[in-house]
């Protein structure tokens, strides 16, 4: 529609007609209601006119100095006749004095109000003496009329302006009415030629109005057409759910032709039976809220039904039309049965991968244990020829052959690694002294650099004396993965490891510079994968698997932080690592070594072996021997049971895959069974080391964990670690959970021997119990100790002392394998104890 050509109607010019009707309408009501709001103005002034409104107040203002002048004649009868003339003076008072009122609130009081003002002053004054005694006013009579004669002029001058006030109105009623008129004749005017647009745009409106239904005519041919060629289903339904359009692509989506569909419900011809209710709640939510929960809220997937009765999967968008007196829903309807089945396909591939991603996972875990197995022999049997005398050619074979060993250890390390961060598990944080972690890290690198004939920089800022809680063992991984790459590719230059820490970030940057054959711009986004090895030329210069950066890379990941590279060929590389850190709080640091308790290797402990290969469990006992243990042999996980049942071990070193009986399930058994080694260590010895296989030998009941092939320093770690824990924790079952006496051992007594007779060996024994523990706490030697403790344990159980009868146990068992550090310990409680049980039996007997 073009714009309207008429002035007036071009402000509502492409508006809806009815629109433009209401606001001319609107316009016309509003100059009706102007014109007769100026009429009945113009109507009140000319009544005004014809009609003296003021002429009250003109009478009045003329009567003031009439009345004044009676008021003194008044004043004079009294003076002649006397008192019987006061009533009149008070009569003549009174009518001036209420002529002055009405001209003090008329309208125009405005204009002489000084003049008012100063008379009712004066008035005001005289009213105590005019309303008093006739003594009085006859006394006063001389004030009164001096107080008239102050203001003599005033009741001619309040007239005077009075009438001229009256005048100079009367002229401004005039204009204003006069105004008015003209004003009047102007809106009448105005309101004859807004008619008259109007009538000129109600024409060009109809006109307009005629264009516009042939275009929307237009329009509806073009949508109709570009319905017809949709690909998606156009179905449109009323309020009631039935279905006013159907598309040409809904005809062959649906099989039904638009004759049949016209008119039919929606939900009864297109949707199977189990989704028409969804549907049908919708439909009233809508009727009932307003708020739609099917319409506008994106495309969801349903089922739809053909008109051969075959259900399919399909996918509906719907919008709500509203209009002003009714609604509509369109809905946009495609099959997705392809989709669908190429959704299936992609989830039965994902779950493949899934498979083989754990198929994997047990292949790493297999070929971990199979290579291991045999790579501990090979390593643990050329660490015991180290000891031994060699020739110096011996020694270089030796040194080739534990070097190879290490490399190819590092390998299995490397896709271990790999297995571990891809399971995204994220550590405990533990107290990490990253300084001294750094340096004896580079000091460990020091022997590879130096066949490089690399040179190693250290350089640290902020990181001295500090204790952070973090993964020790991944920044360890990431330091030594990101050195050792540098030294292999920088072969006679430098290379230089800055750690730096911001307090005020709590962040540690950690770089690493080289000056080796850095990285080509191109290959710089591949370093970061998996099994890449820039360097793969036939003849490759330098060994690995390709993981060391994967590995830091994915360490990084875990802990929160960034990696970055910067490199240019031929020069060198720099990568810089950015990791989040929280400073260990005090109570969270490892308490100094001097306030450690006793650590000594040197202890001879009795140690069981469980392995069923002849070389590792042979090699592993020689390995102990060396280390000054007595050590006992298990082919298997029932000869590993039978021999805890009889003999008392130290620890027992448990190899995990054994036939028949495995490591865990042994262990399982030898905890579960009350004996001399059910609170035993068992340390598992094994070439499982994924993350779950070591909880599942928590779980098993193991408490420490060696991984083949086994290292002599981290062995005697181990045992180090296990002596501790066993001579510095009592078990379980000695504590003060224990109850003092035997409640039903007592009773069983109690009833057999009498109360007297209970009571005569209570104080038999206290008299035998003081000998015995001053004997107990004088004793020297371990057989002593084992002695006393045996002879107190065997009379204070007979009685029922319970947790003295424990303790006593504790101190002897202790003696017997040699543990007398831990007995005269454990002697210390011993006194707590006698007091606890004797206190008992008092309260035992009184009752």
């Amino acid at each position: 529609m073009k714009p309207s050509a008429n002035p007036f109607m071009r402000p509502f010019a492409g508006r809806p007609l009815r629109m433009v009707f209401g606001s001319a309408s609107m316009i016309i009501i509003a100059g009706c209601i102007a014109i007769s709001y100026l009429s009945f103005n113009v109507w009140s002034y000319v009544d005004n006119l014809s009609v003296a409104k003021q002429g009250q107040q003109e009478y009045l203002s003329a009567q003031l100095e009439i009345e004044y002048l009676k008021l003194q004649d008044a004043i004079d009868d009294v003076e002649a006749g006397g008192e019987p003339y006061l009533d009149e003076l008070r009569k003549r008072f009174d009518i001036f004095y209420s002529r002055t009122l009405p001209l003090r609130q008329g309208s125009g009081a405005g204009q002489f109000s000084p003049d008012l003002m100063k008379l009712k002053v004066v008035l005001d004054t005289q009213l105590p003496l005019i309303d008093g005694s006739d003594e009085k006013l006859l006394a006063g009579l001389d004030d009164l009329r001096r107080a008239l004669y102050s203001v003599r002029t005033l009741p001619r001058s309040i007239g005077l302006d009075f009438m001229s006030f009256v005048a100079k109105n009367s002229e401004a009623e005039r204009d204003r009415t006069v105004g008015l008129i003209e004003v009047l004749i102007v809106s009448v005017t105005a309101m004859i030629v807004i008619f008259m647009g109007l009538i000129i745009g109600l024409l060009r409106q109809a006109k307009s109005l005629q264009d516009a239904t042939q275009a929307a005519a237009s329009r509806d041919a073009r949508l109709s057409a570009t319905r017809r060629g949709a690909l998606d289903g156009i179905i449109v339904c009323d309020r009631d759910a039935k279905i006013v359009d159907f598309s040409n692509s809904a005809e062959e989506l649906f099989g039904h032709t638009r004759q049949e569909a016209l008119g039919k419900k929606f939900y009864d011809l297109l949707l199977p039976p189990n989704e028409r209710e969804i549907f049908l709640d919708a439909m009233k939510n809508y009727a009932q809220t307003g708020e739609t929960t099917f319409a506008d809220r994106g495309r969801i997937e349903i089922n739809a039904l053909h008109r051969d009765g075959h259900v399919f999967p399909a996918e509906v968008g719907s919008s709500l039309e509203d209009t002003e007196t009714d609604f509509f829903f369109v809905c946009y309807m495609r099959d997705i049965t392809e989709q669908e089945a190429q959704k299936a396909e992609l989830v039965a591939s994902r779950d493949n991968a899934l498979s083989n991603s754990r198929e994997r996972s047990r292949f790493f875990a297999m070929m971990s244990h199979e290579m291991r197995t045999p790579l501990n022999g090979i390593l643990s049997a050329l660490q015991m020829l180290e000891g031994s005398p060699l020739s110096k050619a011996q020694k270089s074979y030796l040194a080739a052959a534990l070097t190879s060993g290490d490399i190819l250890l590092g390998h299995i390390n490397d896709v271990l690694a790999i297995e571990r961060a891809e399971k995204s598990e994220t550590p405990e944080p533990t107290p990490c002294d990253i300084a001294t972690l750094t340096d004896s890290l580079v000091a460990t690198l020091q022997h590879l650099a130096r066949d490089n004939e690399t040179v190693i920089e250290l350089e640290q800022s902020q990181t001295q004396d500090r204790w952070f809680m973090t993964d020790p063992r991944g920044i360890q991984q990431i330091i030594v993965n990101l050195l050792s790459n540098a030294i292999k590719f920088t072969p006679g230059g430098a290379v230089k490891l800055a750690l730096n820490y911001v307090p005020d970030t709590g962040t540690l940057h950690l770089d690493v510079t080289d000056t080796g054959i850095g990285i080509a711009e191109e290959d710089q986004h591949r370093i970061f994968e998996d099994f890449i090895s820039l360097d793969s030329s036939y003849e490759r210069r330098t060994s690995g698997t390709g993981l060391g950066l994967g590995i830091v890379q994915r360490f990084v990941n875990t802990m929160g932080g960034q990696i970055t590279c910067a490199s240019t060929l031929g020069e060198g590389t720099h990568f810089h690592v950015e990791l989040p850190m929280v400073e260990a709080s005090p109570d969270q640091l490892p308490k100094p070594e001097g306030q450690q308790p006793f650590e000594s290797t040197q202890h001879k402990q009795h140690l069981l072996v469980v392995d069923d290969n002849e070389i590792n469990r042979d090699l592993l006992g020689a390995m102990l021997e060396r280390l000054g243990h007595e050590v006992s042999y298990a082919i298997g996980g029932q000869q590993a049971i039978d021999m805890a049942a009889e003999t008392q071990f130290d620890a027992i070193l448990m190899d995990v895959s054994m036939p028949e009986i495995s490591g865990t399930q042994a262990t399982r058994q030898i905890r579960s069974r009350p004996g001399i080694n059910q609170n035993t260590h068992i340390i598992a010895v094994t070439a499982h080391a994924l993350p779950s296989e070591r909880e599942a030998f928590r779980a098993a009941g193991m408490n420490g964990f060696l991984a083949k092939p086994i290292n002599l320093r981290e062995l005697d770690r181990c045992l180090v670690a296990h002596e501790v824990c066993a001579s510095s924790q009592i078990p379980s079952d000695q504590g003060a959970d224990i109850p003092v006496l035997d409640d039903n051992q007592v009773a069983e007594l109690l009833e057999v021997i009498g109360r007297d007779g209970y009571a005569a060996r209570i104080e038999k024994l206290r008299a035998q119990l003081t000998t015995d523990l001053a004997a107990l706490e004088d004793a020297q030697s371990v057989r002593d100790i084992q002695a006393h403790a045996h002879s107190m344990a065997g009379a204070c159980g007979m009685l029922g002392a319970k947790r003295l009868h424990r303790l006593l146990q504790t101190i002897e068992a202790a003696c017997k394998i040699g543990k007398a550090d831990d007995a005269r310990r454990q002697i210390e409680n011993v006194p707590a104890a006698i007091k606890a049980s004797l206190t008992a039996w008092d309260i035992v007997l009184k009752s």
